[in-house]
């Protein structure tokens, strides 16, 4: 068992960054803090998973995992949490772990259709699509409906070259509750499968949705770099370390960028169109 599995499962109690405070989204969710007889946050899960989306929201991955999983750790049966911590380890490139920790979880919440759907996309990015499609395909069964499990269908069609991949996501949007964050994801999905173009398209939603955003500003700002829009994808940069000066992806993308000579530029913008074809 890996270090980060081991990490999850036991965790250690310091103080991250994000616990400092990045500032609040808007828009983001804000579950009411419980307060203690001294008028201070009470440090339950609730409290940490308020945190998590914070972090989440504003793209600080690691220490919105650090969140979901304390949040776990406080109460086993905060269900945002574990889908939460499968979501984080994603967005690191962690599939195996991610795909693991789905697992862990469903022996807790067999149905559940939103973790269903998060370890859709662990196998889906590991590159096991017929466990993605099964897993899927139980998520959209189970009780309820969310924007996310449809997001993630869109995402499993897209990688089987499926068109009704967009009429997935045009179901998440139409979900009560779907906002810029949404549409963000989205652009994240498209990037991944290497769908710049059509992933700009819900970037660009997702910033005028949400312009104090700096998670939708760094995403916009990958899609135009993908695309070979360098000068662009400097400045959305720049506006996404405004709003967060500490997101490192956003500042390893900058100075990437600025390191690029004028020749490199223009290859990758080639490049960049001809997949984009």
């Amino acid at each position: 068992m890996t270090g980060r599995f081991s990490r999850l499962e036991f965790g250690d109690d310091k103080r991250s960054h994000d616990e400092r405070r990045e500032p609040t989204v808007a828009g983001a969710l804000r579950p009411t803090e419980a307060l203690d007889l001294y008028g201070t946050p009470k440090r339950d899960a609730k409290h940490f998973l308020m945190l998590a989306v914070d972090s989440q929201r504003t793209g600080h991955h690691e220490t919105a995992l650090q969140h979901f999983t304390r949040a776990v750790r406080e109460d086993r049966t905060t269900v945002p949490a574990w889908v939460g911590q499968v979501q984080m380890l994603v967005e690191l490139r962690e599939y195996a772990e991610a795909r693991l920790w789905a697992d862990k979880a469903l022996e807790l919440f067999r149905d559940n259709g939103d973790l269903l759907a998060a370890k859709a996309q662990a196998c889906l990015r590991q590159g096991d699509t017929v466990t993605a499609l099964a897993a899927s395909d139980v998520s959209l069964k189970s009780s309820g409906s969310s924007a996310w499990r449809w997001a993630v269908r869109g995402e499993v069609m897209l990688s089987r070259g499926e068109a009704i991949f967009r009429n997935c996501l045009q179901k998440a949007l139409a979900e009560p509750g779907a906002d810029w964050f949404d549409r963000t994801l989205m652009a994240t999905m498209g990037l991944f499968h290497g769908k710049a173009a059509w992933a700009l398209e819900y970037a660009q939603q997702g910033v005028a949705s949400q312009p104090n955003a700096p998670f939708a500003w760094l995403v916009l700002g990958r899609c135009q770099q993908a695309l070979g829009w360098s000068e662009q994808a400097h400045e959305t940069y720049r506006r996404c370390l405004e709003l967060t000066p500490r997101l490192e992806e956003a500042v390893k993308a900058m100075d990437g960028i600025e390191r690029e000579s004028s020749g490199s530029r223009l290859l990758r913008r080639i490049r960049s169109w001809l997949r984009s074809r």
